[in-house]
């Protein structure tokens, strides 16, 4: 739970700038920054090929608290390498910084 902690406060900072609102669940950069978690937390238990892709796929937003704008959602992360595939079902929680600086964060479950 604290590296993957670590990875949220990290990633985060990688996308300064994204605008004031929170990115929705299936956005871009959202997906992008649980595929690159997703990819180091892994990556410290275990060597991942290099043809392995991962993806965020069937993205569902399970709520969003509007007075907070925050985002909690649930998806598949899905590993693809040439013959193979398999997905783990995940859930991700998406808030905007409150210093309005165009920051945001996302916690993964399900690592």
């Amino acid at each position: 739970m604290k590296r993957t902690m670590l990875l949220v406060l990290i990633a985060a900072g990688l996308l300064t700038g994204c605008g004031e609102k929170t990115p929705k669940c299936s956005s871009d950069d959202a997906k992008n920054l649980v595929v690159d978690i997703a990819r180091k937390t892994i990556e410290k238990g275990m060597t991942l090929d290099k043809d392995v892709h991962i993806s965020v796929e069937n993205v569902r937003t399970i709520s969003h608290e509007s007075g907070l704008d925050v985002y909690q959602c649930a998806a598949d992360l899905t590993f693809t390498k040439p013959d193979l595939q398999n997905s783990l079902p995940i859930t991700y929680r998406i808030q905007k910084t409150d210093d309005n600086n165009g920051q945001f964060y996302i916690n993964v479950s399900g690592l």
